[in-house]
């Protein structure tokens, strides 16, 4: 698979200085991205008007200077939780509690729900968490490709 953030940089700057080949930016400009991000600037570069004039240059170059920032905000976003962790701290807390209530001669079954209970809470933290800052399932480029039926 192409890193598709450099296919965006490289085709706009090599549209730019001229040295793109005869097809390549109507190849770009012509096929979507998966990135819905990345697809929304070639979007708008392909609305730019052609013979480029000095605007037209304008928007390409502001275009290219935000696909080279969203590279660098790309490695700064904030990744998911697992459920998994959220389940294991929340069961390690119910163990814990469990051991404290515990009562001689009534089995290790007796109160399992002390266990579940902050197991399936701490599953719910996390996945609240992930919504909050939009990341996982939750990120908003995740939810733009499944709609785009892009899974």
């Amino acid at each position: 698979m192409r890193d598709e953030r450099h296919y965006v940089i490289e085709a706009i700057r090599s549209f730019l200085d001229g040295s793109g080949g005869q097809w390549d930016w109507d190849g770009f400009t012509s096929a979507s991205l998966r990135s819905a991000a990345l697809d929304r600037l070639r979007r708008r570069a392909a609305a730019v008007a052609l013979p480029l004039d000095g605007e037209g240059e304008a928007t390409l170059r502001a275009l290219l200077e935000e696909a080279e920032q969203l590279d660098a905000c790309g490695t700064e976003k904030r990744k998911p939780w697992p459920i998994e962790a959220g389940v294991a701290s929340g069961a390690a807390l119910g163990a814990i509690i469990w051991a404290l209530s515990f009562v001689q001669g009534g089995g290790i079954f007796q109160n399992l729900e002390l266990i579940i209970g902050p197991a399936a809470l701490g599953a719910l933290v996390v996945a609240l968490r992930n919504r909050r800052e939009e990341v996982g399932y939750y990120d908003p480029e995740n939810i733009e490709q499944n709609k785009q039926g892009r899974v």
